[in-house]
């Protein structure tokens, strides 16, 4: 493989890269767009957001932006150049003489579709505070109107998968309805800095300072103490056209890196489960293994704690996930997590009982089983605690040997499902009482199957 990489000249590049870096901020960044242009900031965030997340404009991006806003809201359509997406603005509930409107709708599918497959809902607020029962509403809304191709309605009921994300300042409260996923601008900044911070130089100049203008006013909205240059970004980027034929080499070099690790990632997900069957007895502990297409969603948990109390294609679920993704692999992390999936409509609406699963399962964990989980979690030795909302509730990331990518990988997995799962860990008991007290109060009804404990190891 060494033989296939192109021969890069040293010297040039430590000269380029000194270059690069060494360049001044030597003027005063001009005012922002955002601070000239009238009409709320809020309207001006929501157009933009339309423009820059739509791959049909003229902005270069295509599909990138969109990607990575779905990765930051955890919302995960494959296949999006495949697709037709519609976005459309202010989009009232059809028929509603509340006059309620949402201020995007994203949908998407197949263009031969008389319907769109998925859609995701966004309220966005950056100082104006939630109308009364505004998201409620928009979470019990059955039709929009939204148009689709011949359409002019969308029909919930007829969507595969849906998302609900409110749009928020860091510091301002989260919305009323626990359908509705609450992000802040901050997240977002961060997510489309990272999603774009290597590859700027792909796309039209033109966009991208308009892009970043856009993200240094997310970071102004949130207080955030970082800034832009437009001077000193041209003047990178012409550093950027005099050693063109350097970084393209670069490049290439870094293609062939990319596959490397794609063909890592691959072989872990195909390979992780028997490797973890070779010393537990996941079948016999009443536990099972989920291998999806997605590095993201490696899947083992107890099966009992996969229920269908509503009889539809989306269960209930409660699971540990790893996930061999080629982002950790190049960070060198295996990164162990207990979830609660946040998107799921039965895992989010509210049920007879008046309460969603979610919002009681979070409600039970910070207050009855409060101790009990920080008991078992303190002997695990966790790096993230989220049990006051859906998603990741408890992280945990183990260091990978850079030397011994693959069987490091394997060996630290051991050890997280040892942490997490096994014999002498308590989480797994205790996360199951709050799970059985939860199902009965939220589904007046016993889960089916019987929890047999911790994931035992081979003799």
């Amino acid at each position: 493989m060494a033989d296939d990489l192109p021969g890069l000249e040293r010297e040039e590049l430590e000269r380029f890269v000194q270059q690069y870096m060494e360049l001044d901020r030597r003027t005063q960044r001009p005012q922002g767009i955002y601070s000239i242009l009238s009409a709320s900031r809020e309207k001006k965030y929501q157009d933009t957001l339309q423009y820059f997340l739509d791959p049909r404009k003229p902005h270069g991006f295509r599909y990138t932006l969109l990607s990575q806003f779905f990765e930051c809201i955890d919302f995960y359509e494959f296949n999006l150049p495949g697709q037709h997406i519609e976005i459309e603005d202010e989009v009232w509930i059809a028929g509603d003489e509340r006059e309620g409107r949402i201020d995007l709708i994203i949908a998407g599918g197949s263009a031969l579709g008389d319907h769109p497959r998925w859609a995701v809902f966004l309220e966005l607020k950056v100082g104006a505070e939630e109308g009364t029962e505004q998201t409620h509403k928009y979470s019990e809304a059955d039709t929009w109107d939204f148009s689709w191709f011949d359409a002019d309605t969308l029909n919930v009921e007829e969507l595969d998968s849906t998302k609900y994300v409110y749009l928020k300042r860091e510091a301002a409260a989260s919305p009323t309805e626990p359908m509705f996923e609450a992000i802040s601008w901050a997240d977002l900044a961060e997510s489309f800095e990272a999603g774009t911070q290597a590859s700027l130089f792909e796309y039209p100049n033109r966009s991208v300072i308009q892009f970043t203008d856009f993200i240094q006013s997310l970071k102004e909205t949130e207080g955030m103490d970082s800034s832009i240059d437009e001077e000193e970004l041209n003047e990178r980027l012409n550093v950027y056209f005099e050693h063109s034929d350097l970084i393209q080499q670069v490049e290439q070099a870094n293609s062939q890196f990319e596959s490397d690790f794609d063909d890592v990632s691959t072989y872990l997900q195909d390979n992780w489960v028997d490797k973890l069957v070779s010393k537990y007895n996941v079948e016999g502990s009443g536990w099972t293994t989920s291998v999806s297409s997605n590095a993201e969603y490696q899947k083992l948990f107890p099966a009992y704690w996969d229920q269908d109390p509503l009889n539809r294609t989306s269960t209930i679920q409660l699971f540990y996930r790893h996930s061999p993704t080629t982002e950790l692999l190049r960070n060198q992390t295996l990164r162990f997590r207990l979830r609660l999936p946040p998107a799921r409509n039965v895992h989010t609406e509210t049920q007879n009982s008046g309460r969603s699963f979610n919002a009681l399962f979070a409600e039970k964990c910070t207050s009855k089983y409060n101790d009990r989980i920080h008991d078992a979690l303190t002997k695990v030795g966790v790096d993230d605690i989220r049990l006051g909302s859906a998603s990741a509730l408890v992280v945990k990331d183990y260091p990978i040997d850079p030397n011994n990518l693959v069987g490091s990988y394997f060996d630290q997995l051991d050890t997280a499902v040892s942490d997490f799962c096994g014999p002498h860990s308590d989480l797994p008991i205790v996360m199951n009482d709050v799970f059985e007290e939860v199902y009965r109060d939220v589904f007046d009804e016993d889960p089916i199957g019987e929890f047999l404990g911790c994931l035992s190891k081979r003799e």
